[in-house]
């Protein structure tokens, strides 16, 4: 817990140990710049990382350019990639519409790597002394007393309630961030696409032909509504992602699928008998279905959830030593594959907003300033990735798909096609 006592260097605290937030722990730390780091989960285990993750491809302008300002950029390049760049496209018959070799074994421009593998790397980066584990966030609040600018309170389990004080905030603190409900009102709306996420352990060994189906990278089918994703991850397993448009977030509990999601034996019949789901797709698509709904999800948990968004150019009324990156500041849906990203781009801007700002007087108002001009710049940033994140999703799941999803990608240049 950050010191109650006025010290010349401001208090930073972050608030979530996410990518964005350990990515701005770890560049503060690589500038020798002290700083609280606050998570509500328990440290993470020796086996963490084995549990079956989904994968993240890096861009070159913002989660790579993070690791290589880390220093970790060579440490990044011995682990295992989690796939390959590869994509292809079917409809919901499993007809190939558009293939994309990508990068072959993860060597392309967007390398892929498991979201666990990106976490430990990030961790290993981060003194624990500055890591606060099982710290529930619940407010921060003007400090009356002078002790900091700013009280934090949190819960911690068999200390009931513990306040920190701070002079600088940072929220990392994802979709519902407690941090964003202290600068504005504004909350996450629905996106109008609901998401079942199951796992496939072992899949080259137990399952070669859907390995044959789904390539080594990512594969979506699209059709009416619906999206079956799959991407091939860390360990020899697979995500499989079951994307359902509706226009209400209570459609998972009216439709019987959040229950079901309890019992893969239940799940995998109401998506294969039910002609509203999969029962009338392709048998290479409902084969992948099937397997995936398997008691073993390899420790994964299979999860059922409406997904949020922001609204594309939301900004918050600037406020002196208090801000927001990643998830908390630009929550997207996963349709461009920028969301870690880009909060690993903030990380960058800010902590470089920090450094500029203790390289003059070293006081919290030459931070502010740096704060301010951060914020400035990830609002004008963000507007075309997020319009292209709606723009992706409504070509997965509009009347026109997949065709309508084929063309986007065709726009970012002429892939090998391979069409059947």
């Amino acid at each position: 817990m950050a010191p109650s006592t006025k010290t010349p260097t401001p208090r930073i605290a972050i608030l979530g140990a996410g990518p964005a937030g350990l990515a701005l722990a770890s560049l503060l730390s690589h500038n020798h710049i002290p700083y609280t780091l606050f998570d509500l989960h328990p440290p993470p285990t020796s086996t963490s990382s084995l549990i079956p993750s989904g994968s993240l491809d890096l861009h070159p302008e913002s989660g790579i350019l993070a690791l290589e300002k880390c220093g970790l950029l060579a440490r990044f390049r011995e682990l295992e990639a989690a796939g390959s760049e590869e994509c292809v496209i079917v409809d919901k018959e499993g007809m190939v519409k558009w293939r994309d070799e990508g990068g072959g074994g993860g060597d392309g421009g967007r390398p892929e790597v498991s979201r666990g593998d990106l976490m430990g790397l990030l961790m290993e980066s981060v003194h624990p002394e500055q890591i606060q584990w099982a710290h529930k966030f619940i407010s921060v609040s003007r400090d009356e007393q002078n002790a900091g600018r700013y009280r934090l309170l949190f819960s911690v389990e068999g200390a009931g309630e513990v306040e920190g004080f701070a002079d600088v905030v940072v929220g990392a603190d994802g979709a519902w961030s407690r941090t964003r409900s202290f600068l504005t009102d504004a909350k996450p709306r629905f996106s109008t696409v609901s998401c079942v996420t199951l796992t496939i352990t072992s899949i080259s060994e137990r399952h070669p032909g859907l390995v044959g189906m789904i390539g080594s990278g990512s594969f979506y089918a699209c059709e009416g509504g619906k999206a079956v994703i799959a991407q091939r991850g860390g360990r020899d397993s697979a995500r499989v992602y079951l994307m359902l448009s509706s226009p209400s977030e209570s459609y998972l509990e009216t439709s019987g699928l959040e229950a079901a999601a309890k019992n893969p034996k239940t799940l995998k019949s109401l998506l294969l008998e039910n002609e509203s789901l999969f029962a009338s797709w392709g048998e290479g698509i409902k084969s992948l279905i099937e397997t995936a709904c398997s008691d073993d999800q390899g420790g994964a948990e299979i999860t059922a959830k409406p997904l949020f968004m922001l609204e594309i150019g939301f900004r918050w009324e600037e406020r002196e030593g208090v801000t927001l990156i990643g998830d908390a500041a630009h929550l997207m849906t996963p349709f461009a594959g920028e969301g870690v990203n880009c909060g690993m781009r903030d990380a960058v801007e800010l902590a470089e907003a920090i450094v500029g700002g203790l390289k003059n007087r070293g006081e919290a108002g030459d931070v502010d300033e740096g704060i301010k001009m951060f914020e400035r710049g990830m609002w004008e940033r963000m507007v075309g990735i997020q319009q292209e994140t709606w723009d992706n999703l409504g070509a997965i799941f509009g009347d026109d798909a997949p065709r309508a999803f084929v063309k986007i990608m065709e726009s970012y240049g002429p892939p090998p096609v391979d069409a059947e």
